[in-house]
């Protein structure tokens, strides 16, 4: 989490600061708040000098005993102000930072606007340049020569590397961009977007100080002028960092995104609660990690390197967006980096269009436990869950984090290294990604395709068989005779969506399944937000439809027959008189042994009982010309099959793991806790309840995930890996009868017999183990050395046990 120290800084700037800053009209005024100075840094010597005809200041820490100064590594350092404010004194904090960190640092003294336009204090920063690398060259040779900047201070840094790279000359070994700005064009969302929630800049008003610099001759697309325009290819490793609440936050953002496309190394991360330029404050704990990681990266950053993250999260659906909200809120300053095969945010929300695609959990659990779901339905379409999880993207900066069209291949963890290389296609070429921790946000089945039978005779059929999974943009159902095969979630609601303009619509099952109507609004939910603030009015609707979802679940496992009962009644009293209830939702099976099927104003049984949908249950004998016959010898006439015959599952998105260069069969390992695998270090996986809302325990998940992470950090550990009991009967990982279930039974983990290898199934339950639970539990292995790799023992559970 972030610092107290981050929120009281937070708060002191906008109510002293942020309040004088919002109308930026008077530059004189600006540049007088902007000049305010911190305390000067103690320790590190401050010496006036000019280099390359620029004045400026040296800026040095005492050299260790023995130590010679040529041997410390060079940095320019560019300050920010706005184009208009401040100089090398105001911004001494930065520089003496990393002067106490092993460099010497010179800072020039640009000229300013508005007295001194674009292109003048580039000018300087050129001139400042040539001068430092000849200086270098003569003084400290083989020494890294590095580049940074803050603000308008990272505009200027990146204006001069675009320079000297036009002009063929050596660019610096590597450089370290604080909140840069880097369009002045006005045109990024956040200028907009996270007005208000700056404590310091009114984005708006920020265009006052674009106009001085670009005085009467400079354009704002000049790419000297707004880098974010500018062909960014060549450029030296790049580090950027920013705060997820500043107005310039997508200035960063865009431009990591942009230069990483364009082949540059790019290390990006947005920090929570921070304010601009939080690296100025020299006491913050944040500002200190800032600058640990700059220092860190100038001096090793190397272009030919694979890049190299603290954690990689696969997949921006539902799970891996919430994963990205949760580090970047728990874990600041954590590098992290987002993959996604596909070329959108959503996940699975994105991929299924089919029509009428819906939740089949209410949306106050299946939405993030830290932002409320605002809309009024219980169940909503597919599309406002996109655009739920799309929001809470852009609104943290973490869209511009994701990498659309990385598919990882294999995942290889170096016992020695103690981290991760990954295989990542990427625009048909692989590339490796390193990673100390790896968190597979990609659910639990494949993607390419969904599960459809074999059926005979399928290629006589005159009409068009689609699977709800690949829904094709032209199919036109208006009018048309249409038969889905199925009986799930997908099937209960294709059916009366289609029923609206469908000639007829017949749901074909080979069983029933348990179907339950439920109010297609929450009364609750709706009182409470009138009377609440949202956050805690949505809290309390999440844990009342959280605890409701666990009893239904504990009751019909205790008392089936009662359950069972209950629900055949509610389905009888749907649909009213004429219905066959007891051939075609009575099922087998005991209640929650398969998925409840739920429907949101009934709609399902209205559909039925008004004669545009019926339900038949019996098989598919073979397709026909015009339709399917059946085993019991009736022929349905169809223009249109739907095979909503389910899903087929995979582990960790088919991603091949091996350790030490040795593959790991993930089907032998046992889940820890249903979020780590039993002898696999540092890998943490995603998989939602079967019971109740995916995003339940999604949520509990990534947090238990940055709490091990802050853990392993405080206590100096390299590596946790599960060890598994070696007397520890397993059982399967799944224990529900549900087809797509059974038919991956072979290819999933397993679970133990007792925790923390149980499947406990229960919010309560892994609510206190996960949030407050011990993370050193004696089961889960620390080590601040890499581990050893050990070879795993299992056993099977006796039958029935």
């Amino acid at each position: 989490m972030a610092s107290w120290q981050a929120h009281l800084v937070r708060f002191l700037v906008r109510r002293r600061v942020g309040r004088r800053l919002r109308d930026m009209s008077d530059l004189m005024h600006v540049r007088a708040v902007f000049g305010e100075m911190l305390p000067t840094p103690r320790g590190v010597r401050f010496t006036p000098g000019a280099v390359g005809g620029i004045a400026g200041e040296w800026i040095e820490a005492d050299a260790p005993a023995g130590a010679p100064a040529a041997a410390r590594p060079w940095l320019l350092y560019v300050h920010g102000g706005g184009f208009v404010g401040c100089s090398p004194e105001t911004h001494r904090p930065i520089t003496a930072g990393f002067a106490r960190r092993g460099w010497r640092v010179f800072a020039p003294d640009y000229r300013l606007a508005p007295e001194c336009p674009f292109p003048a204090p580039l000018d300087d920063v050129v001139a400042a340049w040539r001068g430092l690398r000849a200086l270098h060259a003569a003084e400290a040779p083989g020494q890294r020569l590095v580049l940074g900047g803050d603000s308008a201070g990272g505009n200027l840094a990146l204006a001069l590397m675009l320079v000297l790279r036009d002009a063929g000359e050596a660019l610096p070994d590597a450089a370290a961009l604080f909140s840069p700005s880097t369009d002045l064009t006005g045109e990024n969302p956040s200028l907009l977007a996270n007005t208000g929630r700056d404590p310091l800049f009114h984005g708006p008003a920020l265009e006052h100080l674009a106009r001085a610099y670009l005085g009467e001759h400079g354009a704002a697309t000049h790419p000297h002028v707004s880098p974010l325009q500018a062909d960014l290819s060549g450029l030296p490793p790049l580090l950027i960092h920013v705060g997820e609440d500043e107005v310039l936050r997508d200035d960063a953002l865009l431009l990591a995104r942009k230069a990483r496309a364009a082949g540059v190394r790019v290390e990006a991360v947005a920090w929570a609660v921070v304010v601009h330029a939080w690296q100025l404050v020299e006491k913050l704990p944040e500002a200190k990690r800032s600058l640990d990681a700059a220092a860190r990266f100038l001096a090793s950053a190397d272009a030919g390197e694979p890049e190299h993250v603290d954690a990689v999260i696969v997949g921006a659906g539902l799970s891996g967006i919430g994963a990205a909200a949760h580090l970047q809120a728990e874990c600041p300053g954590r590098r992290f980096a987002i993959l996604e095969a596909r070329d959108a945010i959503g996940g699975t929300w994105d991929l299924f269009r089919y029509p009428g695609v819906r939740s089949d959990s209410d949306m106050h659990t299946l939405g993030y436990a830290f932002k409320p779901w605002r809309g009024e339905k219980v169940m909503a379409d597919g599309p406002s869950i996109r655009d739920y999880i799309r929001e809470t993207a852009v609104e943290r900066g973490i869209d511009h984090q994701v990498r659309f069209g990385h598919r990882v291949l294999r995942a290889d963890w170096s016992p020695a290294e103690a981290r991760w290389t990954l295989e990542v296609e990427h625009a048909g070429e692989r590339r490796r990604l390193r990673c100390d921790f790896l968190l597979a946000c990609s659910g639990y089945y494949r993607y390419d395709a969904g599960y459809t039978p074999e059926f005979a005779g399928r290629a006589d059929f005159r009409g068009r068989v689609v699977h709800p999974q690949a829904w094709p943009e032209d199919l036109d159902h208006a009018g048309r005779r249409v038969v889905v095969i199925g009986s799930g979630a997908t099937a209960v609601t294709l059916v009366p969506e289609m029923a609206r303009t469908a000639a007829h619509v017949t749901m074909l099952q080979r069983s029933p399944s348990y179907v339950m109507a439920l109010p297609e609004t929450d009364a609750v939910a709706s009182v409470l937000r009138r009377l609440l603030p949202p956050g805690l009015a949505y809290r309390i609707v999440r844990a009342k439809n959280a605890l409701a979802a666990l009893l239904i679940f504990q009751l019909s496992r205790r008392f089936p027959q009662r359950v069972r009962a209950a629900l055949v009644g509610l389905a009888r009293r749907a649909l009213g008189p004429g219905q066959d209830v007891d051939t075609h939702f009575s099922p087998r099976y005991a209640p929650w042994d398969q998925r409840l099927c739920f429907v949101p104003g009934g709609d399902l049984f209205k559909a039925l009982a008004s004669g545009r949908a019926e339900v038949v249950t019996d098989t598919v004998e073979r397709f026909t010309e015009r339709g399917l016959r059946l085993a019991s010898g009736r022929e349905l006439e169809a223009d249109i099959v739907v095979t909503a015959t389910g899903l087929s599952l995979n582990v960790l998105g088919d991603v091949q793991v091996s350790v030490a260069g040795v593959p790991r069969d993930l089907s032998k390992a046992v889940s820890y806790k249903a979020l780590m695998l039993s002898d696999v270090p540092n890998l943490v996986y995603t998989f939602g309840y079967t019971n109740a809302s995916w995003t339940l325990k999604a949520d509990l998940t990534a947090h238990w995930t940055c709490r091990l992470l802050n853990a392993m950090e405080a206590g100096g550990w390299k590596v946790a890996t599960p060890r598994l009991p070696a007397d520890l009967p397993t059982r399967p990982f799944f224990e529900l009868t549900s087809g797509y279930v059974q038919r991956a039974q072979e290819m999933l983990p397993r679970q133990g017999t007792r925790g923390p290898w149980r499947l406990t199934q229960n919010y309560l339950r892994d609510l206190a183990t996960l949030r407050w639970g011990r993370i050193a539990d004696g089961v889960l292995e620390l080590s601040a050395q890499p581990a050893l790799n050990r070879a795993p023992a299992y056993r099977s559970a006796p039958a029935g046990s």
